[in-house]
């Protein structure tokens, strides 16, 4: 991970190159969409940073900001890929952006009884990685991934801290994030469609601890 994060890449070089205040109220106006000011932190966080962490609880706009994620790339004409470890989750990643996902397993091309054929021997050939519900992952998984991205590939990794850890052995997200070497992006804002849930509400009252 160490060697993901210090590597140089043409898309950090590239990005450093923006005029960030309107190229982000451009991307947002192609999309049909207000960002808040801690979006836009996180898709310039994505383009400039080797691995970037965005979390958040539920109905903040994790889902909202990879998509704004996703057209940067398209923009800077920049290959990616886009992931999760569960099963459902690949197809509402893909809603959410327009884009196909997978789950890693089939990212990786795992071969039953053989392992995974992506690796440090066969990396993918992307410049960035942007992978949902990564509470999900466990330790084995995502060391089998990090061996299959190229140095320079960039790592978005999107998901809700607060959710129950992966059932495999590990808590990588949450790891990941007290380790402090990643730059991370905390979503605060309910959205006003989610204000109306009880579930989001209360979700966020307990996180808080006023419930």
């Amino acid at each position: 991970l160490r060697t993901l994060v210090e590597t140089p890449s043409k898309l950090a070089q590239a990005a450093k190159k923006i005029h960030w205040e309107t190229y982000l109220a451009d991307l947002a106006k192609a999309n049909h969409v207000d960002l808040t000011d801690q979006q836009r932190g996180a898709v310039k966080a994505a383009l400039l940073n080797k691995v970037t962490i965005l979390t958040g609880g539920p109905g903040t706009g994790k889902t909202t900001t990879p998509r704004m994620v996703v057209g940067a790339l398209e923009q800077q004409k920049m290959k990616y890929a886009l992931a999760s470890p569960t099963g459902r989750a690949p197809k509402r990643l893909s809603e959410a952006t327009g884009q196909p996902a997978r789950t890693i397993h089939r990212l990786l091309e795992f071969v039953p009884g053989e392992g995974f054929d992506r690796d440090e021997d066969n990396p993918l050939e992307i410049d960035a990685l942007i992978v949902d519900e990564s509470s999900m992952i466990d330790l084995v998984l995502f060391y089998d991934l990090l061996k299959a991205l190229r140095p320079e590939t960039h790592l978005m990794l999107v998901g809700d801290a607060d959710q129950l850890p992966s059932v495999g052995a590990g808590n990588v997200l949450r790891d990941l994030i007290d380790s402090g070497l990643i730059p991370v992006t905390r979503l605060e804002m309910i959205f006003r469609q989610a204000e109306d849930s009880h579930i989001v509400v209360n979700a966020h009252r307990i996180n808080r601890g006023d419930a």
